[in-house]
């Protein structure tokens, strides 16, 4: 249930009553932009309609659902809740985007967008005939055909390979909605039957079946990321965190997608004392360079909260780094902050809680998506174990909209109440790139 906040001839926003981390924001279609909590993915956590009189009826209605469409389209006052659809096909399609920005794990970005061009035709379906179903639907196809090289890549490294039955069934998927898109492209397509052409080869010759790894069963060491020591901190630290200089910066995930940079910021006072060199690792090799050349850095007085003028970082050799004048404040009360440049969101006050929710979703992922490639219970318990290991002792959710640790540890014993335990299932359910990035580590 939503609850209508705003309205007006031209705009209207509906939200939830409660706050929540780990919530992003995906637009639709022009004039339509919803927000998915990954805490809880079953239903909308916002849905924005920007000249509501504007807005495509079959759209509103896919989204919406035709009741709220006409409750709203009626003169609904303020504060009124509004049952909309569960629209399951959109939510997935919001899911998706959402764990493309917060998800600090290896993954394979060929087969995330893959599956994101997918689940948008899929969402599309939904429409009737016309000029915005189309629209939707030539966007998954460009999308999907950006993508195929990596996924054919992909594909054929697998061919005779032993698959685990859930990495097959999601590329399964993938490449039956990869034959679909193919059928809406006029004569014929290199990439696309490229596509299928690996998927044929590796369902001819893959063994299918479980992979059950001895150490992953125990509740010892996990394959896949360490987790930091310091509560809040990433896995996907680079080679820089035994630079010299002590770890001064912060990353907030809310202002920088997930997978662009590590978390271990360090600033390298000059020998004349005027400025310092900023440097963090990279998170992968190659991030994309869209993302690595919006990369920036801002000195913020710790003591006044006051921030100098923002630099853009520079990447080389797997390092973003540059060279920031100190001006008047010493070195010893700044902190480096880095966001994209194309941010919009207000520096969060609570830092911390950001990159626990961070932390605690991507290790939840990853254990579901252990779990599901080795079929043991076992294994999700490992890495939750380690989890609760690195956090720090603490009453009450650990971040807003998400679990605390009596509840994950009510989940290692099957008695799961909280509804975090129930976001990786239907439309939260897991990426073909997670099931991927684990069946790798094996």
């Amino acid at each position: 249930m939503l609850t209508l906040r705003t309205g007006s001839e031209t705009d209207l926003r509906l939200t939830r009553p409660t706050a929540a981390d780990l919530v992003r924001t995906t637009e639709l279609a022009p004039g339509l932009a919803v927000g998915i909590d990954l805490a809880d993915p079953s239903h909308w956590h916002a849905i924005d309609v920007r000249r509501w009189a504007a807005a495509d009826p079959a759209l509103l209605g896919a989204v919406l659902g035709p009741p709220a469409v006409r409750q709203l389209s009626a003169g609904a006052a303020r504060g009124v809740p509004v049952e909309v659809a569960s629209a399951p096909a959109w939510r997935r399609l919001a899911v998706i985007d959402a764990l493309d920005w917060w998800l600090q794990l290896p993954l394979n970005q060929g087969l995330l967008d893959a599956e994101r061009a997918i689940a948008r035709a899929r969402a599309a379906a939904s429409l009737p005939a016309g000029l915005l179903r189309r629209a939707l639907v030539d966007r998954a196809i460009v999308s999907a055909r950006r993508s195929a090289d990596e996924l054919t890549v992909y594909l054929n490294g697998l061919t005779g390979a032993s698959l685990p039955r859930a990495l097959f069934s999601g590329l399964s998927r993938l490449a039956g909605g990869y034959a679909a898109l193919r059928q809406e492209v006029d004569g014929p397509d290199d990439a696309f039957a490229a596509v299928q052409s690996a998927w044929e080869r590796v369902r001819s010759a893959s063994v299918v079946g479980t992979i059950r790894d001895a150490a992953a069963a125990s509740l010892g060491a996990v394959p896949g990321p360490a987790l930091g020591a310091v509560p809040g901190a990433l896995p996907g630290v680079g080679a820089v965190a035994a630079t010299a200089g002590p770890a001064v910066g912060r990353v907030d995930p809310r202002q920088l997608r997930a997978r662009v940079v590590g978390s271990d910021v360090r600033m390298l006072p000059a020998a004349d004392g005027t400025a310092v060199r900023v440097v963090v690792p990279s998170y992968a090799p190659r991030p994309s360079a869209l993302v690595a050349d919006r990369v920036m850095v801002r000195l913020v007085d710790r003591r006044s909260g006051e921030a100098q003028e923002p630099v853009l970082l520079t990447l080389r050799s797997g390092v973003f780094s540059e060279v920031v004048p100190l001006g008047s404040t010493p070195v010893e009360y700044l902190r480096a902050d880095l966001f994209d440049a194309d941010s919009e969101v207000a520096p969060a006050e609570d830092i911390g809680r950001a990159c626990r929710a961070q932390l605690v979703l991507s290790e939840w992922r990853r254990a579901v998506a252990e779990s599901r490639v080795s079929r043991s219970v076992r294994t999700r318990n490992g890495r939750l174990t380690r989890l609760l290991d690195a956090l720090t002792p603490a009453k009450g959710p650990l971040f807003r909209g998400g679990p605390a640790r009596a509840d994950i540890v009510d989940a290692m014993n099957g008695t799961a109440r909280h509804p975090w335990f129930r976001s990786t299932t239907a439309a939260g359910a897991p990426l073909v790139a997670e099931l991927a990035a684990v069946h790798a580590d094996r």
